[in-house]
């Protein structure tokens, strides 16, 4: 689960700003809150603001701090990715911190460092908040005041060699860091090299797990479980229900199988390019069904016991069968649908969600209801919203707790703070959306009026 997020220098957001997940003494929606070992978490954050106010740079702040933590910041693009606006922004670290709960029920601070003039990874640090809020450093990793690198740890060990293993793995990352490691997270370092479950390595590995289980969704994003859809049946029976559910027009999702035909599916793709995906695809045969997508359309490929290579794709039906669409001939609105539905599926249960204009391409009414479908369908696990927006019209206390909703506004250094709804002190009944659209909560665009005199003259 997630709890908060702070970040600082990292595009627009250039001191700390803050996002907590933890539910305040709002009395109503109950069902908003998840209570999970003792702490009381909410579903869902509505994040508001202007357009440039900064609202979508809290989403990349997200994704750009997991990739780090997963990749390595080899495999991250550093460029300008500072507070640009301060002339030396480049020269101050950037800092990402996450609270979290993990499927064993403890909770965690996270927190990594870098620098964007060396590109390495200046502290990095994983602390266990007990129930009663006292602290237990699992690793730290930081400079001394002469600047040298060691890392420390709290830990109670099971064993002798647990211990011995532990401290290996730390002071790979201490005085005599290679300059490789330098770029790679303590966090992903150890739960790739170790396959250790249980004790410190264990706690190590939920952690990691959680990052890697967090979905990111941006207005470009493709959707990203089409698998299920062409593999799955039962996925398929469900997506058929929800798709009529919103009145997309389609009666339900199909399964077309058929001979691979390279020249046909790789059309408009250059040809050296084209040569590399078939060798892989055979290559990868060899082992089993592959999943590819191209052309903005989603295969599973198989070789038959002739050898042949056998593809099935989705295809929707709008009320005949003999006639089926495909992915990329549906609306925009319905393909940001196909985006959304997975969090109801099975293998999508218990998952935190960052969606970036969860509003893109849909009508207000349907996204009000794909929110209610959430609070509904999801009331009994731990699935969680973060989303961007700016839909006014979901601004409602009868759809939304005060402590849910954010905003983002541009400050006079051009940088954002981000702040609660909750500053205001709104009552159950308040018209929030016609206050939040009169300027009453700020993170709405102002106009230069003085434009109508220039253009006069």
């Amino acid at each position: 689960m997630f709890i908060g997020f702070s970040v600082s220098n990292f595009l627009s957001f250039r001191n700390t700003q803050t996002i907590s997940m933890r539910a305040s003494k709002v009395a109503r929606h109950k069902a908003h809150i998840l209570n999970r070992s003792g702490r009381k978490i909410l579903k869902t954050s509505l994040i508001y603001g202007a357009n440039a106010g900064g609202k979508s740079n809290f989403i990349k702040a997200i994704d750009f701090s997991r990739d780090i933590i997963l990749e390595g910041l080899e495999e991250v693009d550093l460029n300008r990715k500072y507070f640009r606006i301060c002339y030396e922004g480049y020269k101050q670290p950037g800092v990402f911190e996450y609270r979290l709960l993990t499927k064993s029920g403890k909770e965690y601070s996270y927190g990594i460092v870098i620098s964007y003039v060396s590109k390495e990874i200046l502290s990095e640090w994983l602390i266990r908040i007990e129930k009663n809020g006292s602290e237990t450093c699992i690793f730290n990793r930081d400079l001394d005041e002469k600047g040298n690198r060691f890392t420390d740890s709290e830990v109670k060990y099971k064993s002798e060699a647990e211990q011995m293993r532990w401290e290996i793995y730390l002071d790979d990352f201490g005085k005599n860091i290679s300059a490789s490691m330098k770029r790679k997270s303590i966090l992903s370092d150890i739960a790739e090299r170790s396959n250790r479950k249980s004790g410190v390595f264990g706690e190590v590995l939920d952690v990691y797990e959680w990052f890697q289980s967090i979905i990111i969704l941006f207005p470009t994003s493709q959707y990203s479980g089409l698998n299920q859809l062409v593999e799955n049946e039962g996925v398929r029976s469900l997506f058929s229900d929800l798709l009529k559910y919103f009145d997309t027009g389609i009666e339900s999702v199909e399964s077309k199988m058929g001979r691979m035909e390279f020249d046909k599916i790789f059309g408009g793709i250059p040809g050296e390019y084209a040569e590399k995906l078939k060798i892989r695809i055979s290559n990868d045969l060899e082992e089993d069904s592959v999943m590819f997508r191209i052309n903005n359309q989603v295969y599973s490929l198989r070789e038959d016991e002739e050898g042949n290579i056998i593809t099935t794709k989705m295809m929707q039906n709008h009320g005949n069968a003999q006639e089926l669409f495909e992915y990329a001939e549906e609306s925009d609105g319905t393909q940001r649908l196909f985006d959304l539905l997975p969090l109801f599926c099975e293998h999508n249960r218990n998952r935190v969600v960052f969606i970036d204009e969860i509003d893109r391409s849909l009508h207000t009414n349907l996204t009000r209801k794909f929110l209610e479908l959430f609070y509904t369908l999801t009331e009994s696990d731990s699935s969680q919203i973060i989303a961007t927006t700016r839909d006014s019209n979901l601004l409602d206390l009868d759809l939304v707790r005060q402590d849910e909703v954010w905003f983002v506004k541009r400050l006079e250094d051009h940088s954002s703070e981000i702040y609660s709804l909750n500053r205001y002190k709104e009552r159950y009944d308040k018209k929030i959306d016609k206050e939040y659209l009169l300027g009453r909560y700020e993170a709405v665009p102002v106009f230069e009026e003085q434009i109508l005199e220039v253009m006069d003259d």
